[in-house]
């Protein structure tokens, strides 16, 4: 990382909202990325000034951690929090309280013990009650909207301002954040709706169609960021902004502008009166119930029909000097999103749909934790069953070496394994496996010693995994997503052993018919680079700490 460069911690940096503002901040950062996805996942590029940690906001345990490693790579100035939880079902979901309320708090402690300059707040105007008709939310005005997301955010912000003499702070509460693709699962499904749904329903509204909501394109956001971080030093100890262009815009002005520009015509809507609306979304929510189905719509929403939150955002525009541009209005950019959804429907979906459903909580994450739990026991089993008199003929190479350099062995191939169940990225394997090949062909060990070493290790974590309860799904045992993160991981590895080994015999090595001793593989500058990324991926330097014990021991 360029050490020049200030730092942002970034939290939900695998969200929509952060994945568009890291890729946006790479080229002037150092970006240390929080998120339970991988980079890989998030699609954001690799970039020499992006240290990607995958934890929890939630656990403090993990996150100092995370702080010990940030402060490794030259700390951070600023902390820009958009991590959180929001779903549609409007139920009291614990995770409100986990992850909007403590993981909050949990990241102020995490501030406080990196010394940033200024904490950015990702709020929300949803958290406000509507003001009332021919009024504007400001400001000034309260979170005090009353249903468990809102709850979640307003005790959030009254976190940050108990925090804010020993921590400047700005909160941003946020429109409906939106780009030239959507990414906004609301305007997503009214959008389908409208333009590639069935004849009748694609032209009704409910109510008068006077619904209306403020809506921002993440481009905008974005500046809006920067311009906070750019003259944070000006800003008192605690500020409140709306990210938001002013006023507001109704469903009835989306509807003719994007079928306007969806099919080059007007089209005329249909209106259906609020309690017919109200039904027709309550029947929907029983056929989705009935057939197993799911949908964004609920019948809470009805309470909002024809509501109006506008907003007045000017006390933020004269305090930053800055504003949305009128070329990012909803209305304007609604041409970019109707040309998109028209001819690229594969990528719409893909990134409206597919994405969000692809991220639901997975085994991988649960096997990875299973493994750090029993990590020291079933290394400790599988270098004694590989150093057993028994395996004398299978293993005569690995049986000659020092009991902790072959735990040490046994650790640095487990570990590979943690960080790419962790990373979901297999990409590390095949170069893990070049390395551990090259060194283990000039020490002298077979291509099957190797590789009956590899599998050992995997058979031994399969079958930990097999006997966990907290592994199973209804009943039924996760042997597939076992084998596939465990047992194919490894495959990849032993093919990729097999295949050097040839290529070695082939083509020597210029100093392998000399007699020096071999680098030991601690020692040696691509094993390191490896253990770099290991640990840069688990977010732990056990690895540094296992090679210490073995120069300890010596």
């Amino acid at each position: 990382m360029n050490a020049g460069k200030p730092g942002i911690l970034v939290t939900g940096a695998s969200g929509f909202i952060g994945r568009h503002f890291v890729i946006g901040a790479l080229d002037n950062f150092r970006l240390f990325c929080i998120a339970r996805r991988s980079q890989k996942e998030a699609g954001i590029p690799k970039s020499e000034n992006i240290i990607w940690i995958q934890a929890d906001i939630t656990n403090m345990d993990n996150l100092l951690i995370a702080a010990r490693q940030i402060r490794e790579k030259g700390g951070v100035d600023y902390v820009l929090h958009l991590a959180g939880y929001y779903d549609f079902t409007m139920d009291d979901n614990p995770a409100y309280e986990h992850t909007n309320v403590g993981g909050t708090l949990n990241m102020i402690k995490m501030s406080h013990v990196l010394g940033v300059r200024h904490f950015i707040y990702s709020s929300s105007l949803a958290a406000c009650k509507f003001p009332p008709e021919g009024k504007s939310l400001t400001e000034d005005n309260p979170t005090d909207a009353d249903f468990p997301y809102a709850r979640s955010k307003s005790r959030s912000e009254k976190i940050i301002r108990e925090n804010r003499k020993d921590l400047p702070c700005s909160i941003i509460r946020l429109a409906a954040v939106y780009s030239d693709w959507c990414e906004n699962p609301p305007l997503n499904m009214i959008l389908k709706k409208w333009l590639t749904g069935n004849k009748l329903i694609s032209r009704a509204l409910p109510g008068k169609g006077a619904s209306a909501m403020p809506y921002i394109h993440i481009k905008d956001l974005n500046k809006m960021f920067f311009r906070v971080i750019e003259i944070c030093g000006r800003l008192p100890g605690l500020s409140i902004f709306i990210a938001s262009p002013p006023g507001c815009v109704s469903h009835l002005e989306l509807f003719k502008s994007a079928t306007k520009y969806y099919y080059g015509r007007d089209i005329t809507p249909v209106l259906f009166p609020k309690p017919l609306a109200a039904a027709s979304l309550s029947l929907w929510q029983l056929w989705n119930r009935m057939t197993g189905e799911s949908s964004l719509e609920h019948p809470w929403m009805a309470e909002y029909i024809d509501k109006k939150l506008r907003v007045d955002a000017s006390a933020t525009y004269q305090a930053l000097d800055w504003k949305p541009s009128f070329r990012y209005h909803i209305l304007r950019r609604m041409l970019f999103l109707t040309e998109n959804i028209k001819n690229h429907p594969n990528n719409w979906a893909f990134r409206n749909e597919t994405m969000l459903k692809r991220f639901a909580t997975r085994k991988s994450s649960l096997i990875y934790e299973i493994m750090m739990e029993k990590q020291d026991a079933l290394i400790g089993k599988i270098a004694d069953e590989i150093s057993h008199a028994g395996k004398s003929a299978q293993f005569p190479n690995y049986r000659k070496m020092a009991v902790d350099q072959l735990k040490w062995d046994v650790h640095l191939h487990y570990q590979m394994l943690a960080a790419t169940i962790k990373s979901r990225d297999r990409s590390m394997v095949q170069n893990f496996a070049q390395i551990i090949a090259t060194h283990k062909y000039m020490e002298g060990f077979s291509a099957v010693e190797v590789k009956d070493f590899m599998m050992t290790i995997a058979k031994h974590i399969k079958k930990i995994m097999m006997a966990d309860p907290r592994l199973l799904t209804e009943g039924r045992r996760q042997s597939g997503r076992i084998d596939d993160l465990i047992i194919h991981t490894f495959q990849l590895a032993v093919d990729e052993v097999e295949d050097t080994f040839e290529i070695l015999k082939t083509s020597p090595p210029e100093n392998a018919a000399e007699n020096n001793p071999v680098e030991s593989m601690d020692r040696s500058e691509p094993v390191r680079r490896m253990i770099r990324r290991i640990e840069d991926i688990c977010g732990d330097s056990i690895m540094m700490n296992v090679k210490s014990d073995m120069r300890n021991s010596a």
